[in-house]
């Protein structure tokens, strides 16, 4: 078998199967579908960590370009805005 990266590059359609491991299933090697993929990733629940602010943020560890969302408490009055940690 050839190395990976020698493989054309293509734009994928839907229908297009992609191989991947069932770690439910002992680690079955499985194929998938493209839109199973995009179907799994739109339902899936991101929850971002609250922090006051920047300085909080921070302080809590989170690095550049890191997503967090305001709590409400600090300068930004409202909870729940997203923010990138500069």
């Amino acid at each position: 078998m050839a190395k990976i990266s020698t493989y054309a590059t293509a734009t994928p359609t839907l229908t297009d199967l992609l191989i991947g491991s069932d770690v439910g299933s002992a680690d079955a090697t499985k194929n998938f579908t493209v839109q199973t993929i995009l179907a799994l990733a739109s339902s899936a629940v991101i929850t971002l960590p609250a922090y006051n602010d920047e300085a909080a943020a921070a302080a809590a560890g989170l690095v550049t370009g890191q997503l967090y969302q305001t709590t409400g408490a600090g300068a930004l009055t409202t909870a729940g805005i997203v923010m990138v940690k500069q």
